[in-house]
């Protein structure tokens, strides 16, 4: 049975077991501390001393400020007190289980100051209700993690009736409830529910809300004795959310009204405002209205006020008046034509959709157009978008990396294939020109291989008479009998045709020149794999000898393998062939040339060969499958070819070191190099989850991302590999997704850019997914931290002089009016439905321009406890 909490502790005491400063060991509580570490430190304590008094407690700190760890501090703090304590974690969906699974893990290593076996607390994942019971019924266990959507589909199919499945769903619910109790003997001594807004509409035909209300039990029996709740957005569209969201697991009675937002939170809860380098988010924050025009689409001008003007008919016809849901058109995002059958529970609950009220008038407009022009209409928000995010050629782009990626959140779903198409479409116009031009190929070749679709055909067919003339002495015929791992998501018609030409196939044409480029520099039979390598030292060190393996049919050489043995100071059997002379890689001649943080950097990580050899996976990984640069080698191996070679292999590899370093400086290769050793750290341990000495793994997620533009909706399986790729510098450039990445994941390492193309459904829903990217630690608190300044891009794409502007007018409107009240928790009520007689005349001037900066109190702090 559940034990009540023992007194109140101070935050003193919290810092004493948690250390919230990671980069600094002697790191101690100092009250009037003002920094974040200090803030956690006080919201754990805070938190503690509200469930030991009130058994229920409410974090409802701004995005981006730790919840996550502050919630861990109550769980490590119990489990000090109460080894054998039970605990369950409620996350929306399986992608942010894995996120606290991998969070727990670097907490207790990173931050825990007493010894606590962290093995023994792993949590165990269990997706479905069933799943968890019969888990917790087979064998004890002090850490659960299981998902809200659970609580979701819990009725069979076969089950199912015409009219009302709650009271079904809450038959279920409960039958789970009472199985884990009784396999317990009691209580979780701890629930915690991350994102629990997702509570925040308790009335209703809702299953999902009945089966929470059975699952959670009432007064005479609790699945847990505390409760600890969280969410950046506990008010999020109306005053009663809060009170709704706390009174599924405390009997509010008539102790509070239904709006009394004031008391509730002073009662319950904790809300702290996020500041970076001591300003908050309204000082940067850049918010833009684009508008797409029909300037010089005089048929997309006239599709559209036709469709507009069939609109205002049927809504008309069906007495709608002039009121529909933020973002709940179809015309507002495409002229229709595609559809995902499916969307899951997270897209459901967020209003995304598949097809709208206007869909069958836009289905019919599309056939008529194209019965008239033979083609599809359209769509000048598509254009605008692609124009936003591909600012600038790859390849002479001039900016940081980092300005090349970019959110984009749509609400059809359809929208996340046919933005993510149109993407790629226009880095394979800009890759394809870059491979026509190191083949010096006319114009027309160009034209051609367009027209074919950039097939792999055309291209070999193209080069045929040029490849052939190749020195190729040098390598013995790989064996590509294993294809390379692809982009399963990013179906066909949506990924890199350009990309896909670095990618051994399992069928059809299987290999190209440019795959069997790409594995001149992966495999380590070849010389140029050594290309790639890090330095012997880490710096800049050559390598002096490589591995000769012979049988009775040949002999064969190994150089990536003999180089990480050289690393390594590994003896090998083997026998070993000194080079003529020390052999440089692209590690080391470009390492004079980074940043001194960056050289000392790397130093540091040469104390421990192990970092080394972790990042140098990364980075070629990379290098090879999930960035332009692929491309860039591609291109001087082909340029390098065209002069004369030297027969004997060492002596080719002498001439392209030669050759290649003056194109080094300012290079595609040079510059990921410098981005991925910025970030490496914080993506390895936070983001991955992995040990940064771990010199096993294999960084296989990035191998996938071939494409520079995917996608994420409900059906995206392994959302985990494009969270990983988007906060690397490597591909995803573009990330295109539904709700479901609206919410609890993290993507700012890289990116400051988010472009609403569907708006959301509330103001609550636009900070979550401004949040996102909006954290500390990420590329805005890095601009902030060494330039005193930075902008975070919050784009809004509309069609103007359409229904779209006059949406977004509305929309942006009624944001500015909530969004400090938002901020501090006061009660405020969000109409979802668009009132189109609002005048919304000069609507831009409530757009967030950076600067707008005020000073706001903690609007619900940690109350301190002090020790006399």
């Amino acid at each position: 049975m559940a034990n009540k909490l023992t007194g109140t502790i101070t935050s003193a005491e919290v810092a004493a077991l948690i250390n919230f400063d990671a980069a600094n060991s002697g790191w101690d509580y100092q009250q009037g501390d003002t920094s974040m570490a200090a803030k956690q430190a006080e919201g754990v304590a805070g938190l503690w001393n509200l469930l030991h008094e009130q058994r229920l407690a409410l974090l409802a700190d701004e995005v981006g400020m730790g919840k996550t760890y502050q919630a861990m501090g109550i769980m490590l703090r119990l489990w000090l007190e109460k080894p054998d304590a039970r605990v369950l974690v409620m996350a929306p969906n399986h992608t942010l289980c894995l996120n606290w699974q991998k969070e727990f893990t670097t907490f207790i290593k990173a931050h825990c100051r007493t010894a606590f076996p962290a093995e023994q607390y792993a949590p165990q994942i269990h997706g479905r209700l069933a799943d968890l019971a019969d888990a917790i019924q087979q064998e004890p266990h002090p850490f659960w993690l299981t998902t809200i959507y659970a609580l979701s589909g819990l009725v069979p199919q076969e089950e199912k009736e015409d009219g009302d499945n709650a009271a079904a769903a809450a038959r279920y619910a409960a039958r789970y409830r009472q199985q884990i109790m009784q396999a317990l003997g009691g209580s979780f001594d701890l629930i915690i529910i991350d994102e629990a807004h997702y509570f925040r509409n308790r009335h209703g035909d809702s299953q999902r809300a009945a089966a929470a209300q059975a699952f959670f039990g009432d007064e005479q029996a609790r699945l847990g004795h505390y409760v600890l709740l969280l969410t950046a957005t506990p008010n999020h569209s109306a005053p009663r959310n809060i009170y709704d969201i706390l009174s599924y697991f405390k009997d509010l009675g008539d102790d509070y009204a239904v709006d009394d937002v004031r008391n509730l939170m002073q009662d319950f809860a904790i809300r702290r405002l996020r500041k970076m380098q001591g300003q908050s988010k309204y000082a940067y924050r850049n918010e833009r209205a684009s508008a797409a025009s029909f300037s010089g689409r005089l048929d997309a001008e006239l599709f559209f006020a036709l469709y507009q003007k069939r609109l205002v008919k049927e809504m008309k016809k069906q007495a709608a008046g002039r009121r529909m849901l933020y973002g709940y058109l179809e015309g507002f995002e495409s002229t229709g034509g595609g559809t995902d059958k499916l969307r899951d529970d997270e897209e459901q609950i967020h209003n995304d959709f598949n097809q709208a009220f206007d869909s069958p008038l836009l289905s019919q407009l599309t056939r008529e157009f194209h019965d008239i022009y033979h083609r599809m209409p359209d769509h000048p928000k598509y254009d605008l978008l692609v124009n936003a995010c591909l600012s600038e050629d790859p390849f002479a782009q001039t900016s940081p990396l980092y300005e090349g990626k970019h959110l984009v959140f749509v609400r059809r779903i359809p929208s996340v294939r046919e933005i993510t198409q149109r993407i790629n479409a226009r880095y394979d116009e800009m890759m394809a020109k870059r491979l026509i031009a190191a083949w010096q190929l006319p114009a027309a070749a160009l034209a051609e291989w367009r027209k074919s679709g950039w097939s792999r055909e055309t291209f070999m067919r193209l080069i045929a008479g040029k490849v052939s003339q190749r020195a190729e002495q040098d390598e013995l015929p790989f064996d590509d009998s294993a294809a390379d791992e692809s982009a399963t998501e990013n179906e066909p018609k949506m990924s890199s045709k350009i990309a896909e030409l670095f990618v051994v196939k399992k069928t059809g044409m299987r290999s190209t020149d440019c795959s069997n480029v790409s594995l001149r520099f992966r495999r380590p039979e070849s010389l140029f794999s050594l290309f790639l390598e890090p330095a012997r030292d880490g710096i800049s060190g050559c390598y002096e000898f490589c591995y000769r393996h012979e049988t009775e049919e040949r002999q064969r050489d190994s150089y990536g393998d003999a180089a990480r043995d050289a690393r390594l100071q590994l003896t090998s059997p083997t026998t070993q062939i000194a080079y003529q002379q020390p052999l440089p890689t692209a590690w080391g001649l470009m390492f004079d040339a980074l940043s001194q943080q960056a050289q000392d950097q790397l130093l540091k990580w040469r104390e421990q060969p192990g970092v080394i050899e972790n990042f140098a996976n990364y980075l070629r990984t990379g290098y090879l499958f999930a960035s332009p640069v692929m491309i860039e080698l591609y291109c001087w191996f082909t340029e390098f070819n065209r002069e004369q070679q030297k027969s004997d292999v060492q002596q080719r590899y002498q001439h392209f070191i030669k050759w290649v370093t003056p194109k080094l400086a300012g290079s595609l290769i040079q510059r990921y190099f410098a981005a991925a050793i910025e970030t490496f750290e914080t993506l390895c341990v936070k983001i991955v989850g992995q040990p940064l000495d771990n010199s096993d793994y294999s960084w296989r997620e990035l191998s996938s991302l071939n494409s520079p533009g995917s996608f994420a909706s409900g059906q995206t399986q392994n959302r985990e590999r494009l969270i990983r790729g988007f906060n690397s510098p490597f591909f995803p450039n573009v990330l295109v997704a539904t709700s479901v990445l609206q919410e609890g994941v993290n993507l700012h390492l890289e990116c400051h850019q988010v472009h609403h193309y569907g708006i959301a459904w509330t103001p609550g829903d636009n900070e979550q997914r401004n949040g996102r990217v909006d954290r500390l630690f990420g590329r805005i608190n890095k601009l902030l931290e060494v330039e005193g300044k930075a902008e975070m891009t919050i784009n809004y794409p509309y069609l103007e002089g359409t229904f779209d502007q006059d949406q977004l007018a509305s929309f942006i409107r009624h944001k500015h009016s909530v969004e400090q009240k938002l901020d501090s928790c006061e009660p405020q009520e969000f109409n979802s439905k668009i009132d189109f007689h609002q005048n919304s005349q000069d609507w831009k001037r409530w757009l967030r321009q950076p600067g707008d900066d005020h000073f706001q109190e903690d609007p619900y702090p940690a109350k301190p406890v002090t020790r006399s």
